[in-house]
């Protein structure tokens, strides 16, 4: 073999070497890098909460109140302005305790009224003062069954319980008779409640209960709008309606209490 055969068979070979390396070098470009993507975040624990909120219900009392028999039930009604004027004290308040999708709610009404006028139920055949104490308490178990940024749903069950002391003096001139009776007794209940998420700050929500048990029936309805001040505080106002029908003997409560509600809450 010449030299000029044996330089042509070494380009030839170092031609084709090249062109191996150029055709897995190509693909091989083409292949992209593998990236290590970030892991997704681990959910938040669930943690235990309490609100506390304390409201004014500046509630009138329309309804049939039993006075000394054999004399009829009352029929009386008495405006929120007036049960304000002779609000002789009381604690207005709810809490709730929870703990991912289960909730504890509370809500307490204790006040005294002693309106100083007398009232003339139609139909009566005398005047009327009455004087009211009254204790309400609610206790219930809830479950949220929707839990969405934009609005959610809550269940709840559990007992109401009333105690209540009404003290009527009817005006029989020249005598005056008086009354003085209380009774106490427990409602099952049911419920739910609705929040709608407005605006980040702003919301609406709605909660009633339905029940019976020692009094014929109840129900109690809430609605309103909060603003959430920061992740604590907020402020609420809205309208609450009661209606409780009970009886025993010659005791008779049959009232429907309702008024505007203005409260504050704190999260904790």
């Amino acid at each position: 073999m010449t030299k000029l055969s044996a330089r042509r068979h070494l380009a030839a070979a170092a031609l084709s070497i090249a062109a191996l390396c150029g055709g897995t070098a190509a693909p091989a470009a083409d292949i992209p890098s593998a990236r290590q993507e970030p892991a997704p975040p681990l959910p938040l624990a669930p943690r235990l909460t309490f609100t506390a909120a304390a409201y004014l219900w500046a509630t009138g009392i329309d309804g049939r109140l039993r006075t000394l028999p054999p004399l009829p039930a009352a029929q009386v009604s008495i405006g929120f302005d007036q049960v304000i004027k002779n609000f002789d004290g009381g604690i207005m308040g709810a809490g709730e305790l929870a703990y991912d999708r289960y909730l504890l709610f509370f809500d307490v009404i204790a006040s005294k009224i002693s309106p100083n006028r007398i009232v003339y139920p139609a139909g009566y055949p005398a005047g009327v003062k009455i004087d009211s104490g009254s204790f309400i308490g609610l206790a219930a178990a809830g479950y949220r069954l929707i839990d969405d940024p934009a609005y959610s749903v809550d269940a709840f069950a559990g007992i109401r319980g009333f105690a209540m002391n009404n003290t009527l003096r009817v005006q029989l001139m020249p005598a005056t008779l008086k009354l003085s009776d209380s009774e106490q007794w427990v409602d099952g209940v049911v419920g739910a409640r609705l929040k709608l998420q407005l605006t980040k700050s702003l919301y609406a929500t709605t909660i009633g209960f339905v029940g019976a048990g020692g009094s014929r029936y109840e129900w109690d309805v809430f609605g309103g709008l909060g603003y959430q001040f920061d992740e604590r505080w907020s402020a609420f106002a809205g309208y609450r309606a009661m209606k409780v029908d009970y009886r025993n003997g010659s005791f008779i409560y049959d009232a429907l209490q309702q008024g505007p509600v203005l409260g504050v809450s704190a999260r904790f």
